[in-house]
């Protein structure tokens, strides 16, 4: 079951939309769920999907989100 997740976050991620200046990722919609599974479909139920897929999208929004915070270059203080 993992594995299967996983995997579907991985073809479900190919279709993100990157918004703003910065080019930041928009989360993923049921719609891309919805497109993936009629397409592939699973034994697992659709709330489990949905909630596996959209924890992963949360974790990778937060994780890119924290690398740009850290890649932002430093200004020094003014005194």
């Amino acid at each position: 079951m993992t594995a299967e997740i996983l995997q579907a976050y991985a073809i479900i991620g190919r279709s993100r939309q990157y918004v703003g200046m910065m080019g930041a990722p928009a989360p993923i919609g049921p719609a891309a769920i919805g497109d993936y599974l009629s397409r592939y479909p699973s034994a697992i139920s659709r709330e489990e999907f949905d909630s596996a897929i959209f924890a992963l999208d949360d974790d990778f929004r937060k994780s890119w989100e924290e690398q740009q915070e850290r890649d932002k270059p430093k200004t020094p203080k003014k005194p």
